[in-house]
C-alpha cells in the first residue's frame, strides 16, 4: 500500500510539473511581449498585427464591416460538414467541443491529434477518399467548425510524460534555426514581433492560432495552420515538410498551448 501511495504521489507530481512547464513558457512569452509591446493587452493578441499597427487595424475593421472574403468559404464549409456526414463521427459530432479539444495528445497512439487530422480521418471513413491537408474543403470545414466555438478560450492540455515529450519537440522545432537564412519561427514571431520585414509587420506568436484557418490576400483563399507552416519554411529557404507530419503536429501542440486563455475568433482575415 505504501508503495502504491508513493507511485500515485509521484505521478501527481509529474502532472503538476508538466502543467507548470506550459504555464511558465507562456508566462515568459507574455512578459516578453509586455516589454516590447507594452500597449497591447493580452486579449487583443487574437488580432495579431492589427493589435499593433493602427493603420492596419483600420483597414482590417473596414474589411470586417463589409463582406469579408472568407465569409462565403466558411458558409460552404458548414454545408460540406453536413453533406459529407462528418457529424456522424463522434469526435466531430459537437463542432464547438471538437475545436476546443484539439489539438490533444492521444495516449493510445502516443501522437498529437489535430482538428484537421480528425476531419481527414472522418472524411475518409464517410466518403472513402482522401482530403487535402492545407486548403480547399479541409480549410473551409475546419473554419466552420472553429466558428462554432467563437468566444470560447483555447485550452490545450499537456498532462502526461508522452504529451510533455511531444510538446517539447514542438517547442524545439519552433525555436531551432534552419534553412539558408538560418532563421527560426521565433526569430520573426517572438524576438522581432511588431517590427517590419519589408512592407509587412511581423505578428506575435501569442494569438496565432485563434483565427485559423484563415484567408490570406497572398493566397486569395483559405488555408490551414500547416499551410502557413509550409510557407514559413519556404521563406526561410528550409527543407519543406508535408502538412500533418508528426513534426508539424508537435509544433501545433506547442503553438496552440501558447495561446491558452485567448478567445477563438471568427475574424480570420490576414494579408
Amino acid at each position: 500500500m505504501k508503495k502504491l501511495i508513493t507511485t500515485v504521489a509521484s505521478l501527481g507530481l509529474l502532472v503538476s510539473t508538466v502543467l507548470a512547464n506550459v504555464a511558465s513558457d507562456q508566462k515568459a512569452l507574455i512578459n516578453h511581449f509586455k516589454t516590447i509591446l507594452p500597449s497591447v493587452e493580452f486579449a487583443d493578441y487574437t488580432n495579431g498585427v492589427y493589435a499593433i499597427d493602427q493603420n492596419s487595424r483600420k483597414q482590417f475593421e473596414e474589411i470586417l464591416d463589409g463582406i469579408p472574403p472568407y465569409e462565403e468559404a466558411v458558409e460552404k464549409g458548414g454545408k460540406e460538414y453536413l453533406k459529407f456526414g462528418l457529424s456522424k463521427c463522434s469526435p466531430l459530432k459537437d463542432p464547438a467541443a471538437a475545436r476546443i479539444k484539439h489539438p490533444y495528445f492521444d495516449e493510445a497512439t502516443q501522437q498529437v491529434v489535430t482538428l484537421e487530422g480528425t476531419i481527414k480521418k472522418c472524411y475518409q471513413q464517410q466518403i472513402g477518399k482522401k482530403l487535402d491537408s492545407k486548403k480547399g474543403k479541409i480549410a473551409r470545414i475546419s473554419a466552420w467548425i472553429s466558428d462554432q466555438a467563437v468566444g470560447q478560450k483555447i485550452n490545450v492540455k499537456v498532462e502526461s510524460a508522452g504529451a510533455q515529450e511531444a510538446y517539447e519537440k514542438g517547442k524545439t522545432f519552433f525555436y531551432t534555426k534552419r534553412g539558408q537564412f538560418n532563421m527560426s519561427c521565433a526569430d520573426c514571431h517572438v524576438y522581432n514581433a511588431g517590427k517590419k520585414a519589408r512592407a509587412d509587420i511581423l505578428s506575435p506568436v501569442l494569438g496565432h492560432t485563434t483565427h485559423l484557418p484563415m484567408y490570406r490576400t497572398k493566397w486569395a483563399s483559405m488555408g490551414t495552420l500547416h499551410r502557413r507552416y509550409d510557407g514559413c519554411l519556404k521563406n526561410m529557404r528550409a527543407k519543406p515538410l508535408k502538412a500533418q507530419t508528426e513534426t508539424f503536429r508537435n509544433m501545433e501542440f506547442f503553438h496552440q498551448a501558447m495561446s491558452n486563455g485567448l478567445e477563438i475568433t471568427a475574424d480570420r482575415y490576414r494579408k
